[in-house]
């Protein structure tokens, strides 16, 4: 609808279901981009894992190999011997590109860090959005030349936002790149 939107503009003018979809169509097409983008981040297509990149992982049980398990609990330290003996996991220190690695598909312990992952991406996302919010209104009161409401609105609106938000953002990518698998029970809670 976008890309023939000239052809299409006068073509069924009268069906009021084609209208509400063409008069929408910038949106239906964002919406199609951000949830393909959100795809990517997450590392999924219709909640199955997709394997763009290969692995960081390399777990080996004797002769098995991690495509052969059903399950398994990953712990990300860097050429890491496990419990048992037989079992031995390696995690090459590289993040993944983008996204999640696909091996955290097989994980037991697969919930528990999707879930923290996916509030960390989530906060960080809103918390932009927001900030491009509130600089949208400076651009509305610089517009209508309100400069009483550039100092009793958004002032504080952006100092409110940068003192506890940005610093969480902050927090959020310290401890992401501060604290590895060998250190990960050290790092600090950032609820607290």
């Amino acid at each position: 609808m976008v890309l023939k939107e000239r052809s299409l503009k006068d073509k069924w003018r009268t069906q009021e279901v084609w209208t509400i979809f063409f008069g929408g169509r910038y949106i239906i097409l964002l919406m199609g981009l951000f949830s393909i983008y959100t795809g990517l981040i997450y590392n999924d297509v219709f909640s199955k894992s997709i394997n763009i990149f290969g692995s960081s992982w390399r777990v080996k049980f004797g002769d098995e190999t991690l495509h052969k398990l059903d399950t398994v609990i990953l712990e990300p330290t860097p050429y890491n011997y496990s419990r048992t003996s037989e079992y031995r996991q390696m995690y090459s220190g590289t993040p993944y590109p983008f996204g999640l690695d696909p091996v955290w598909q097989l994980a037991e312990n697969k919930i528990t860090f999707t879930n923290s992952v996916k509030m960390k991406f989530a906060i960080i996302i809103g918390i932009i959005q927001m900030g491009f919010g509130v600089f949208l209104s400076l651009w509305n009161h610089l517009h209508f030349n309100h400069r009483h409401s550039i100092y009793l609105e958004f002032l504080p609106q952006i100092i409110f936002l940068a003192a506890i938000f940005f610093y969480l953002i902050l927090l959020i990518f310290y401890k992401w790149t501060t604290f590895d698998g060998s250190v990960a029970t050290q790092a600090p809670s950032l609820l607290i």
